[in-house]
């Protein structure tokens, strides 16, 4: 339980804590009888920089990650606090720009553009940090800058709401502004403690970007594909709603589909505690065996034990998934009508929390051949899923059933994933011996 305990919090702390504050500021200004033009333009403002930050993160942090794991491998942990403020650089550079141009642009009030923006730019702070302190091991020292974090920004709103006379929307964004600054300057202290500061190879990980592209590209499409049947409704569906002349959203899809995602979560908790500790032994015993002195009959008994082991732990995620989503199912149906749910919302929300099993058990997949370091496959499957829910969204657009499209491409790519790891663990000798380089080129210096 103390496993679970942490890895919650380590692996989808960010995220969860994030969608939180959210939900808490949000009940607070209906509580305060906010309009819902101003209601509406902190919700969006909020979806958006959620949202775009994933977005403009995602393809890093994946390829990141396998830069820390090398440099962990190789002993050399001079470079992972400088790849950190690289990566940071450039996401900033990338995301600030286009954030900058798209609240220029805008007719909203300065003060709003700018606490918005600055939400924003946090955020894809600290979805970088959160692939960095997936690597540091003192979890209770993360999880009480986690809780700090949420205690300023429950804090400072209720401060500035009783205390000023800031603007309802304004003082809730502000509010979110401190608390992930809090967060940030926690986590960087706790990084700098961690990881030395001897190297300055602030973007020594833009090789890597170049030598495993597929990598950046799963990352993007995995995340992307799972937002944009939001943009397709957002721009050319009945639910289309335009809030300030800024933000264009679909509440009335956008809303289930938040919560709906939040049955995910235990799959992504499931997967560090269990599959990637019972499997991960297994697959270090049968490639152990293979660069160790083990006999041809060591090497089968090893892969035998860790294809079984994959397929158990995968069975077992996926049957905890589902437990998860019946349990969503019951909740969504018994309480959100008393939030103000309407029936189509319940119906919505239900496709959704189906097609999230479908989708935990496809991104369990793609890590899964990633382990096996097939990147093509991975690519494959992200760009099916991607390109898939795009295709299908539009051509069911004037059918009105918002979400069943998702449900169909995610199930789509399940399958291509599923089919993909079946056939990688057939001909895994194949690839474990037959693609390896027969002669090593060495780099040109200079």
């Amino acid at each position: 339980m103390k496993a679970y305990a942490f890895s919650s919090l380590v692996t989808v702390g960010p995220m969860l804590l994030c969608m939180v504050m959210i939900t808490v500021l949000q009940q607070i200004l209906l509580h305060l009888e906010v309009s819902y033009i101003e209601r509406m333009a902190f919700l969006a403002a909020v979806v958006y920089a959620f949202v775009f930050s994933l977005l403009i993160t995602s393809g890093f942090s994946m390829v990141i990650s396998r830069y820390i794991a090398d440099k962990i491998y190789l002993r050399e942990y001079n470079d992972i606090i400088a790849s950190l403020y690289g990566v940071i650089a450039a996401c900033l550079c990338l995301g600030g720009t286009l954030g900058a141009v798209f609240y220029w642009v805008s007719p909203l009030p300065g003060p709003f553009k700018l606490t918005a923006y600055l939400l924003f730019v946090e955020l894809i702070v600290v979805w970088l940090q959160s692939t960095y302190l997936s690597a540091l091991k003192d979890y209770m020292r993360i999880i009480r800058g986690y809780l700090v974090a949420v205690a300023v920004t429950i804090t400072t709103a209720l401060l500035l709401l009783n205390l000023t006379d800031v603007e309802k929307g304004i003082a809730m964004l502000l509010s979110l502004d401190l608390g992930f600054f809090t967060m940030i300057v926690w986590s960087m202290v706790h990084l700098e403690s961690y990881f030395p500061k001897k190297e300055r190879n602030y973007f020594d990980f833009f090789l890597y970007i170049k030598k495993f592209p597929s990598l950046l590209g799963t990352g993007l499409f995995c995340s992307l594909g799972f937002y944009v049947h939001h943009f397709v409704f957002w721009l050319g569906s009945p639910l289309q709603e335009s809030v300030a002349n800024t933000y264009l959203i679909a509440p009335s899809y956008d809303v289930p589909a938040f919560y709906a995602s939040l049955s995910i979560l235990p799959t992504m908790v499931v997967f560090v505690v269990s599959v990637e500790t019972a499997f991960y032994e297994k697959y270090r015993t049968y490639y152990g065996t293979i660069l160790g002195i083990g006999s041809v009959r060591d090497i089968k008994r090893a892969k035998t034990d860790m294809i079984q082991t994959l397929w158990q732990e995968l069975s077992f995620m996926m049957e905890i998934q589902l437990f998860f989503t019946f349990v969503s199912l019951a909740l969504g149906i018994t309480l959100l009508p008393h939030i103000g749910f309407s029936s189509e919302q319940i119906e919505r929300f239900n496709i959704l929390v189906i097609a999230g099993f479908l989708y935990a058990v496809m991104f369990v997949v793609i890590l899964l051949l990633l382990y096996f370091d097939d990147r093509k496959g991975a690519f494959a499957v992200t760009s099916l899923f991607l390109g898939s829910t795009i295709a299908i969204t539009i051509a069911m657009l004037s059918l009105e059933n918002y979400g069943f499209s998702f449900f169909v491409s995610t199930c789509i790519a399940l399958v291509a994933g599923l089919g993909r790891l079946m056939y990688f663990m057939k001909n895994i000798d194949y690839y474990t011996y037959c693609l390896q380089p027969l002669i090593t080129k060495e780099k040109k210096m200079g």
